[in-house]
């Protein structure tokens, strides 16, 4: 398949690998990573800094300059460590994922795509890293837009239109894990990246993912995550997880697909239209000003967040 060659004619053994839609979706980076290692690679973890109400209550991804115990690479990388905090004390799932991985990488989305763009391919060059694949539990990285369960399609949308410039990768794991598209629009939106040329391979989950994945969900707040392990180990059927949504889990929940950023791009709305906003802000007017509603707009709406 297409993703071999890359890899094999990829001159820079190391790889970023970062979860594209939140904090938990770095459980997703661990097949993709132990996929590349099969290639010589060395393989860099890391993700979005937001996550679920219930692990930071402040609505919102979390800036570089509102987090302690880390070290900054450029205004929107740096380096978060098993001690990283909010300043008002929150603990993101990063920094719960950096007892298993050691040091990882948290990516700052609130400065919007061409700024995470940007950084990332500083990030890529002074690294020496070859190949970066932006994963995502569940599949709204290759949502349209307006698919009618879609909840949280802000983040995604940043993180497909700085892979777009950076010539980034975008995996997709768990189909549906996360209750919002169903399988036959992704099944869609797949055929549409197919059309496109942006269709690079397949691989799967393997005992030692599941195993390595189970661990760090111990540590972890997340359930997409959980979904293609639970595929993995047979599970088969309707599960209902939060706010009443429901995940068919089917074998190709346990399966991994690796798409063009550029393909995806092309077929995701949403991420052309923050693609040059000045900001995650500027983004959100734009999206909502477009009829779709967000994960921002749903934590603004719930959260009675103050600082102490």
């Amino acid at each position: 398949m297409e993703l071999i060659e890359i890899l094999r004619d990829c001159n820079r053994k190391r790889a970023f690998v970062f979860g594209v839609g939140g904090g938990g979706d770095i459980v997703s980076t661990v097949p993709v990573a132990n996929f590349l290692k099969l290639f010589e690679f060395e393989v860099i973890h890391g993700g979005v800094l937001w996550d679920r109400l219930i692990v930071d209550p402040k609505p919102g991804p979390r800036a570089l300059e509102e987090l302690e115990n880390i070290e900054k690479f450029n205004e929107v990388v740096a380096f978060v460590r098993e001690n990283t905090r909010t300043n008002y004390g929150a603990v993101p799932n990063l920094a719960r994922s950096a007892r298993h991985f050691g040091e990882v990488v948290a990516l700052d989305i609130t400065k919007g795509a061409r700024k995470l763009a940007k950084g990332l391919e500083e990030f890529m060059d002074e690294s020496g890293i070859g190949i970066v694949i932006g994963v995502d539990a569940g599949g709204d990285a290759i949502a349209v837009g307006y698919e009618s369960g879609l909840r949280s399609p802000l983040a995604d949308a940043v993180s497909v239109a700085a892979l777009s410039e950076v010539d980034g990768i975008v995996s997709v794991t768990g189909f549906g894990g996360d209750g919002e598209l169903k399988l036959e629009e992704l099944m869609f939106n797949i055929a549409e990246i197919f059309k496109r040329g942006g269709f690079l391979g397949c691989s799967s989950l393997s005992y030692g993912d599941s195993r390595e994945m189970t661990g760090i969900c111990d540590l972890v707040v997340t359930e997409a995550s959980r979904i293609p392990i639970m595929a993995y180990s047979g599970e088969l059927g309707v599960k209902r997880i939060r706010k009443g949504r429901t995940v068919l889990i089917t074998p190709i929940s346990a399966l991994i697909f690796y798409f063009r950023a550029r393909a995806v791009f092309e077929i995701n709305e949403v991420a052309r239209l923050v693609k040059d906003c000045e900001d995650l802000e500027e983004a959100n007017r734009v999206l909502n000003k477009n009829g779709i509603t967000t994960e921002l707009d749903y934590e603004r709406s719930v959260s009675d967040f103050k600082v102490a």
